[in-house]
C-alpha cells in the first residue's frame, strides 16, 4: 500500500467487545490493565471496551457495560490516558417510536456510570440506517461522540447503498461510518469501492471493521486506507467473533509504529492472549472461508469449530446446506436443521 499518515488515522481496538463472543466477555482483571496500558503505550487512539444497551442479559462483565466493569480498574482509567473510551450499543432493539427515549435513557446510564466514556458506536444493519437518527440525535445531545457502523454492507445493492449513504449524510455530524466486512465476504476492491462511495456522498470520516475469513482482514485494512478511509479497527492477535479481525500489533507496525514502541503490546499479547488463542482458536481457516466465499454469517462456523462431536464431513455439508438458504443471519434453530438434515 502507500504511505499512511499516521498522525491522521484513528486506530480503534475493539479486542474486549469483538473478543468477548469466545469467552462471554469475561476477562481477567490483570489482562485488563496489562491491555489497557499497552494500548496507552503504543498510541493507540481509542479503546472500545465492550457492549453497553439493552439485550446484555448473561453476558460477562464486558458485555453488560458501564454496570459490568470492575470499579477498581474504573477509577485507573479516571486519569489522562491519551486514549479514548468507547462502547458499542446494538441498534435493533432501541430502533422504532421510542428510539429517542431509548436514546436518552442510555446515554443517562453511560453518563451515570463509572467510566469516562465520550464515544459510542451503534451497530446496525445497514437496511435499517435511516432507523438510528433518533437514536444518533440522542446520545450525541447528551454530549458523546457517535459513530454508525454500518453491519453487512456487502450485501448492499445499488439502490440500498445509496439510501444508506443518503441516510448517513442527513445525521451529520458523525465522528465516523463505518464500513463492516461482518461476513468476512469482501474483497480489497469492494471495500475501496465502498469507502470512496461514503466519502463521496457524506462528510463523516469512513472506517473500515475487517474480519478475516479469508485471511484478508490486514490486507483489506490497508486497501481501505489506502482509498482514505482514517478510521481503522484491529483486535490483539485478532480475537474476535468467528475468524477475528485484523491484528493490532500488525496494523500499528504497517502503519509505521517504530519497533520498539511496539514492545508492550507484544509482550502484553504474549503474556495474557496467547493462552487465550490457544483455548478458542480463533483465526482464518478454510472453513471460515468457505463462509466467507458464500456470506455464510461466521458464527455458525464458530459453533461448529467448538465441539469435536461433528466430523469435517459434516460441517462441509452444513455450510453448503446454509449457503444454499443463504443464511446471513445466525441462528441457532436454522443450524440444528442443518445438523439434523445434513
Amino acid at each position: 500500500m502507500s504511505a499512511v499518515d499516521r498522525p491522521a488515522v484513528t486506530v480503534l481496538d475493539c479486542t474486549l467487545r469483538d473478543g468477548g463472543y469466545y469467552n462471554d466477555w469475561t476477562f481477567d482483571d490483570v489482562l485488563v490493565e496489562s491491555y489497557l496500558a499497552a494500548c496507552a503505550e503504543v498510541g493507540v487512539d481509542v479503546v472500545e471496551l465492550g457492549y453497553a444497551g439493552p439485550g446484555d442479559a448473561g453476558r460477562g462483565p464486558y458485555g453488560r457495560l458501564p454496570d459490568g466493569f470492575p470499579p477498581h480498574l474504573a477509577a485507573a482509567l479516571s486519569g489522562d490516558r491519551g486514549t479514548r473510551l468507547a462502547v458499542m450499543v446494538d441498534a435493533g432493539p432501541l430502533l422504532g417510536d421510542r428510539a429517542a427515549e431509548a436514546g436518552s435513557r442510555l446515554a443517562e446510564r453511560l453518563a451515570a456510570g463509572p467510566l469516562p466514556i465520550d464515544l459510542v458506536r451503534i451497530a446496525v444493519n445497514h437496511a435499517r440506517t435511516a432507523e438510528t437518527g433518533a437514536l444518533v440525535e440522542a446520545l450525541r445531545s447528551a454530549g458523546f461522540g457517535v459513530c454508525l457502523n454500518l453491519m453487512q454492507i456487502d450485501l448492499a445493492d445499488g439502490d440500498r447503498l445509496a439510501r444508506a449513504v443518503d441516510a448517513v449524510a442527513g445525521m451529520a455530524p458523525l465522528e465516523a461510518v463505518y464500513i463492516a466486512d461482518s461476513l468476512g465476504s469482501m474483497s480489497a476492491e469492494r471495500i475501496a469501492a465502498l469507502v470512496e462511495r461514503f466519502r463521496a456522498g457524506q462528510d463523516a470520516p469512513v472506517g473500515i471493521h475487517a474480519h478475516d475469513n479469508q485471511g484478508f482482514a490486514l490486507h483489506n485494512t490497508l486497501a481501505a486506507a489506502d482509498a482514505g478511509a482514517t478510521w481503522l479497527d484491529a483486535t490483539v492477535l485478532g480475537m474476535g467473533r468467528g475468524a477475528g479481525n485484523t491484528r493490532t500489533e500488525q496494523l500499528l507496525a504497517a502503519l509505521g509504529t517504530p519497533p520498539d514502541r511496539l514492545r508492550p503490546l507484544l509482550e502484553t499479547a504474549a503474556r495474557r492472549f496467547t493462552t487465550l488463542l490457544d483455548k478458542y482458536r480463533w483465526g482464518a481457516n478454510p472453513l471460515y472461508a468457505l463462509a466467507g466465499m458464500d456470506r455464510v454469517h461466521p458464527s455458525y462456523v464458530q459453533c461448529l469449530e467448538q465441539t469435536t462431536e461433528h466430523s469435517l464431513d459434516v460441517k462441509l455439508r452444513v455450510l453448503r446446506s446454509l449457503a444454499a438458504v443463504g443464511a446471513n443471519a445466525f441462528s441457532a434453530g436454522r443450524l440444528e436443521t442443518a445438523l439434523r438434515d445434513g
